[in-house]
C-alpha cells in the first residue's frame, strides 16, 4: 500500500483488479508463510494505569461504558518460533456510534480480509479491512426494520417497530463465487407481542455495491447462539449455531443460491448434561467443540462435519483434546494448535501435540465469553470501491 505514493504506474498498477486477484491468492495459498494473523474483538479499560483488583471488577459490573472500550486488534504470529510468538499487536478503535456499546458488538464474520461488525442498538452493520486501514464502511439501514403497512395486532406502528428487531448474532458475510461478489445476510425477528410466537423470521440480503437491502425468503423462526465463532462462512456458505423448533441446529445459508438450510448437530451430545458447544474451522472443515461446562481442566470434544453444504449432518467425532486449563474454547488457528481463553482474561494457545501453552500479549478486560476471535486472510481489498475491484474478482 506505501508503493502506492511512489508514481502513477505503480498506483494503477496495485489498484488494479488482476493486481488485487493475486494479491489475494497469494495471501490464501501461500504454504511457506512465515506468520498468522489473527482478529480479536475484545473489550479493553481506557485507564491502562488501573491495577487493582477490586476497582477492575467494580468498573465491569457499571451498567455505563464510559470507562470501558471495545478494539479491534490483529495480531500478526511467528509460525516457526516455538518459544515465542514473536507477535506484533496493532489495535483499532471502533468508530462512532459503535464505540459506545462495549458489549453488544458481535464479530459477525470475515472474508478475504474484510472484516464484519453488527451493533444490536441500532441495527448498523460495518464493514472493514484492517490490512489497508481504510475508514470504517456503515452499510444502509435494513429494509425490514421500518414500520410496515400492516400493523394486524400492533395497536400502533411503534409498537410494530419496537417489536421487530434484527439479531446481531444473526449477520453473516461472504463470498457469492458465481456472481463474483460479497454479500451479507442478516436474520430479522419479532422479539415481543404476538409475531414472537406465530410468525417465522425475516431475512435480507445486501450485496456489496448495491444501494439497499432486498429481502430474502426463509421459512421457520430462528434463534441464533452466541459463541465465540459467531457465524463461520467456509467455501460459501454461512453457518450459525441456532435453535429452530426447540431444536439445536446448526443453520447454513448458499451465499451463491441464497438458500437456508438446516444440519441437525450430533445426537449423542443433546443428551450431555452440563456440555457447551461452539464451532469453528479445523483442516478446512466444520468442526463442533463440545465441553463440560463446570470441568477444570478441560477435554475438549472435537467433531468434525462431512463436506461443507452436507446438509444431512453426518458428524465424526475426530480426538479429545486435553486437559486443558481453560474458561473456554476460542478458535482453531494451526491444525496442532487452539486459542482459549482463561478466566482471569487471558488468551492461550494450547498444542495438541505437545499439551503446552503459550500466552499471547494481549488481555481481555470482561473474560473470555466476551472476547471473539477468528484466522485473518490479509488482503489489499477496498471496500469503498466494491463497484470496481470486488465486482471482478475471480
Amino acid at each position: 500500500m506505501r508503493f502506492k505514493c511512489a508514481c502513477k504506474s505503480w498506483y494503477n498498477l496495485i489498484k488494479s483488479p488482476s493486481f488485487v486477484a493475486k494479491n489475494l491468492s497469494y495471501s490464501k495459498n501461500n504454504e511457506f508463510a512465515s506468520s498468522t494473523s489473527l482478529v480479536f474483538k475484545r473489550t479493553v479499560l481506557k485507564d491502562n494505569t488501573i491495577k487493582d483488583k477490586n476497582e477492575i471488577t467494580s468498573i465491569l459490573s457499571e451498567d455505563n461504558n464510559n470507562r470501558k472500550e471495545t478494539l479491534l486488534s490483529l495480531l500478526t504470529l511467528s509460525n516457526h518460533d516455538d518459544q515465542n510468538f514473536g507477535c506484533i499487536v496493532e489495535d483499532f478503535p471502533l468508530p462512532s456510534p459503535m464505540c459506545f456499546y462495549a458489549l453488544n458488538i458481535p464479530l459477525a464474520g470475515h472474508c478475504d480480509g474484510i472484516v464484519c461488525l453488527s451493533l444490536v442498538n441500532d441495527e448498523d452493520v460495518v464493514l472493514y479491512n484492517p490490512s489497508i486501514k481504510e475508514d470504517f464502511e456503515f452499510l444502509p439501514k435494513s429494509c425490514l426494520l421500518l414500520p410496515h403497512k400492516d400493523f394486524n395486532d400492533f395497536d400502533n406502528e411503534d409498537d410494530y417497530y419496537d417489536a421487530l428487531r434484527s439479531d446481531p448474532r444473526g449477520v453473516g458475510f461472504g463470498f457469492d463465487s458465481k456472481a463474483k461478489v460479497y454479500k451479507v445476510v442478516r436474520i430479522v425477528g419479532f422479539t415481543s407481542g404476538y409475531y414472537a410466537d406465530t410468525h417465522p423470521s425475516r431475512a435480507e440480503v445486501f450485496t456489496l455495491g448495491a444501494r439497499s437491502w432486498r429481502e430474502i425468503k426463509i421459512d421457520t423462526k430462528v434463534t441464533v447462539f452466541s459463541h465465540p465463532s459467531f457465524n463461520i462462512c467456509l467455501k460459501g456458505i454461512c453457518y450459525w449455531s441456532a435453535l429452530i423448533r426447540d431444536k439445536e441446529v446448526l443453520l447454513s445459508f448458499h451465499m451463491s443460491e441464497e438458500l437456508f438450510d438446516e444440519i441437525s448437530v450430533p445426537e449423542s451430545i443433546h443428551h450431555m448434561e452440563g456440555f457447551l458447544k461452539t464451532f469453528s474451522v479445523w483442516k478446512e472443515s466444520i468442526v463442533l467443540v463440545a465441553y463440560k461446562r463446570d470441568d477444570d481442566p478441560k477435554f475438549l470434544d472435537i467433531w468434525v462435519m462431512g463436506e461443507p453444504g452436507d446438509f444431512r449432518g453426518s458428524w465424526t467425532k475426530h480426538l479429545t483434546i486435553g486437559p486443558v486449563e481453560c474458561d473456554i474454547p476460542l478458535s482453531f488457528w494451526k491444525s496442532d494448535e487452539i486459542l482459549v481463553g482463561t478466566a482471569d482474561g487471558c488468551v492461550v494457545s494450547y498444542n495438541i501435540d505437545t499439551q503446552t501453552l503459550k500466552y499471547l500479549p494481549i488481555h481481555v478486560a470482561e473474560g473470555p465469553s466476551r472476547t471473539q476471535c477468528l484466522v485473518y486472510v490479509n488482503s489489499i481489498i477496498s471496500v469503498k470501491e466494491n463497484n470496481s475491484s470486488m465486482r471482478q474478482l475471480p
